[in-house]
């Protein structure tokens, strides 16, 4: 490019950042940081050294060329500051699997469907309820985000009312076990991750009356291997 045109563009961008400083300052609300990087560019502009704006200024070499590349990139707002936001936030949960949690939580905790009337209320439930209604496993979230959600949503409860529903009598009128071997109380925990073997779930049997437990560990959570602990018990 001829040193000529250079300068020409150079004189008219001087020009342009002169005329219109004045009115910049009266219409546009700034902060003073914004108003001193407009004066920096001014003053370059004009001809003054670098060197002796940013020293002036008590700024860094840095701080100048930052404000200087932003000016030539000719955006209008060149002076301010980007937002820090992410423009994508990746793996956000989708408003459909969002909903579809607030809502199984919510007949979780009512316990009005039959379905529903004796099952937990945690994470690990939705998850498995999810699961039942057929939402692929890419689709489920993880323990942790079903847990942001909750608390998103005003869904947590405290302590002492967590399991309020769980020891209601009028849940539970129609088991009401007197002998030992009547009513036993099942449950998968885990999987709990063994350092270079996998995955263990272990099954607990409980007898609700006599209080005897039991338990197995497996590699899968089947109803194959709840089966056989059932009746060996």
């Amino acid at each position: 490019m001829p040193l000529q045109y250079k300068n020409n563009i150079f004189q008219i961008f001087k020009t342009a950042i002169s005329r219109n400083y004045e009115k910049w300052m009266a219409t546009c609300e700034m902060s003073a940081e914004e108003e001193e990087r407009i004066k920096a560019i001014q003053r370059h502009l004009e001809g003054e050294e670098p060197v002796a704006i940013y020293r002036s200024m008590g700024r860094s070499k840095h701080w100048f060329n930052i404000w200087l590349g932003r000016y030539k990139t000719g955006g209008g707002g060149w002076y301010k500051n980007l937002s820090k936001k992410a423009k994508v936030i990746p793996h956000r949960t989708t408003e459909r699997i969002e909903r579809a949690v607030v809502n199984i939580r919510n007949v979780l905790m009512n316990g009005t469907e039959e379905s529903a009337k004796y099952s937990c209320v945690g994470a690990e439930a939705i998850q498995f309820r999810m699961e039942e209604l057929g939402y692929e496993q890419s689709e489920i979230p993880s323990i942790s985000t079903i847990k942001r959600i909750i608390k998103r949503n005003k869904l947590r409860v405290n302590r002492p009312e967590r399991y309020k529903r769980v020891h209601s009598k009028g849940r539970y009128t129609i088991l009401n076990p007197k002998y030992v071997d009547e009513l036993h109380q099942m449950d998968y925990v885990g999987p709990r991750h063994i350092r270079g073997y996998g995955p263990i779930n272990s099954i607990h049997l409980k007898d609700v009356v006599g209080r005897q437990a039991a338990g197995k560990q497996y590699n899968e959570k089947n109803m194959d291997n709840a089966y056989p602990l059932q009746i060996d018990w």
